[in-house]
């Protein structure tokens, strides 16, 4: 299929409640419910606000992330003008398939990649692949490309890209995940955001540091039931 997909919408809370799952906050969590069990409220508020903070900051960054990757997705135009049975039709983009005969022209975006059959005075802007401002004359004849730089494509036109002047004809050579458009598609889809080498380091503590403090706190409720001990007293220890 010449898509690529439509992943399984999540509602925004249940997005949000994914970033509870670091464990970290979990022991910051804990840490609050401790502190509501003792009655140290003001402790509880301070852990409380600072967990929604973070969690909220990590919210927001993968919703732009989501974002982006929707104007990417918005770049596909949804119709294409295809030759089937000598005729010319549109049909669903998504339908297309390699081999398929599409006609382009002045304001159209590219539905799939193309190797043109013919053309006359075909201009594109190729500014998301290549990073020319200016638009990218195209030609029918065969093109070796010696570097395999997508500027010296000039006899193909890749998915997304935007006509700027004239038309043209071609037959479909990729869809979907396997055009340029594609690529960049599923690169985007598994990026995610670079941590820095302390981001790195406060994960690899925050994961040591919530084992050993449930440990030591499972060592304590032990030794404090065992005792006898009153198991809010317990509580007000290990939280200490």
């Amino acid at each position: 299929m010449n898509d690529f997909g439509e992943k399984e919408e999540e509602s925004l809370f249940i997005k949000y409640l994914s970033g509870f799952k670091d464990p970290l906050i979990l022991m910051l969590l804990a840490s609050a419910v401790i502190s509501i069990v003792t009655q140290q409220y003001d402790d509880a508020i301070s852990i409380t606000v600072a967990v929604l903070i973070v969690t909220l900051v990590g919210f927001v960054q993968e919703y732009r992330s989501e974002k982006s990757l929707e104007a990417l997705n918005s770049l596909v135009p949804p119709t294409a003008h295809c030759v089937r049975n000598g005729s010319k039709q549109d049909i669903l983009a998504r339908e297309l398939v390699p081999g398929d005969i599409v006609e382009i022209g002045l304001g159209d975006r590219v539905p799939a990649d193309i190797r043109l059959l013919k053309c006359t005075g075909l201009e594109l802007d190729e500014s998301s692949f290549t990073g020319e401002t200016l638009p990218c004359l195209k030609q029918s004849d065969p093109v070796v490309a010696t570097k395999g730089e997508l500027a010296e494509l000039t006899n193909i036109v890749f998915m997304g890209t935007l006509v700027c002047n004239g038309h043209g004809r071609g037959v479909v050579i990729g869809t979907g995940y396997n055009t340029q458009f594609g690529e960049i598609f599923t690169l985007m889809e598994s990026e995610e955001t670079p941590k820095t080498p302390l981001q790195k380091n406060m994960d690899k503590l925050g994961k040591h540091l919530s084992l050993m403090s449930f440990f030591v706190i499972g060592i304590i409720l032990l030794v404090g039931f065992l005792k006898g001990q009153p198991i809010q007293e317990m509580l007000t220890i290990a939280s200490v």
